[in-house]
């Protein structure tokens, strides 16, 4: 498939361009063209004017996603299946061997995909980015916290570039837009560590459940027109491998100040819940690597390390708003 066609095409936004512009030999052009509309590429042809790019293939298109994608190690390889179980489940599949560092598999459709609390995590086909990362993080980047805010940190800057809007992160691992909810993510380990993230894509709002058509939020539904699925993932597996190898190179704090900035409890009065108590103050600080500092009603300030913290959520939460790690979307 050429690619720098299709880029040409895209960047030029529904204008018309010439075929001759398109290059010398115009038996190839046309077939060339023809290949990107069998795939499912919308273009529109006129005898005079040319062709103009009018939307993306309805399928993930791993030419497209890997054509230049210029990173170090997320997205060395990258596997698209149609239908499977659970992305995750396949990454843990190919979690016996280092060699699949780097790989990131996505998903049109999943059939067990997991959600938090066990909830199952589904999707109509081809509405959702659905993807796993595998990596084999050294010691220092190895904790599920710390993969978990990856994870969160990606995909929210991912999501704030896509639609212009304040995207945070609830702890620990929602995207939320507007106190919407928009992606989860799920980190699961086994030989190597697997992040699964589900970003809410194309979904309509009548393509949610009537219960979450008010909690829930997508892509399509921000920018009022559905969005290219394989520029969305690009653009994540780049912002997930920036982070990653930062983390690499200058260690795990790197990602400290996005993800504390991107919190959405952060300066609210939250409730706390530990092993051995339920604490409810004014959010000072969170710390992905020490925890987090409260004020507490009677003005004494109180740490809670990270290693302690069992949920965080609004001081008014129901059992649905607290927030619980590990626990969304692969």
């Amino acid at each position: 498939m050429n690619i720098p066609l299709l880029r040409r095409l895209r960047e030029a936004r529904g204008v018309f361009i010439p075929l001759a512009e398109l290059g010398t030999d115009l038996g190839r052009v046309r077939g060339e063209l023809d290949e990107l509309e069998a795939f499912g590429f919308v273009l529109e042809r006129h005898p005079y004017r040319g062709v103009a790019y009018q939307g993306p293939a309805g399928q993930f298109c791993p030419d497209q996603i890997e054509f230049e994608l210029d990173t170090q190690r997320v997205g060395r390889r990258v596997a698209v299946w149609s239908r499977v179980t659970s992305t995750n489940d396949l990454a843990a599949r190919a979690s016996g061997s280092s060699a699949n560092d780097g790989l990131v598999i996505l998903a049109e459709e999943q059939s067990a995909g997991r959600g938090r609390r066990g909830r199952s995590w589904m999707a109509p086909a081809g509405s959702s980015l659905l993807m796993s990362v595998l990596l084999f993080p050294p010691a220092t980047l190895a904790s599920a916290g710390w993969l978990t805010a990856l994870g969160a940190v990606g995909t929210a800057e991912v999501v704030a570039a896509s639609t212009g809007r304040d995207a945070r992160i609830k702890w620990p691992n929602d995207v939320r837009v507007d106190g919407r909810k928009i992606a989860g993510v799920l980190v699961e380990r086994g030989p190597g560590a697997i992040i699964g993230i589900g970003l809410n894509a194309n979904l309509a709002r009548d393509d949610f459940p009537g219960a979450l058509r008010e909690s829930a939020t997508s892509l399509r539904i921000l920018l009022g027109e559905p969005v290219d699925r394989s520029e969305l993932a690009r653009a994540l597996i780049r912002r997930l491998d920036h982070w990653y190898e930062l983390g690499r190179s200058q260690g795990p704090e790197t990602l400290a100040t996005p993800w504390r900035n991107r919190s959405e409890h952060l300066g609210q009065t939250v409730r706390v819940t530990t092993p051995s108590a339920e604490l409810v103050g004014h959010l000072d600080d969170l710390d992905l690597l020490q925890g987090l500092t409260l004020t507490l009603p009677e003005g004494l300030r109180h740490h809670v390390p990270l290693r302690d913290l069992l949920a965080l959520g609004p001081a008014d939460a129901g059992p649905d708003d607290a927030g619980t790690p590990g626990r969304s979307g692969g």
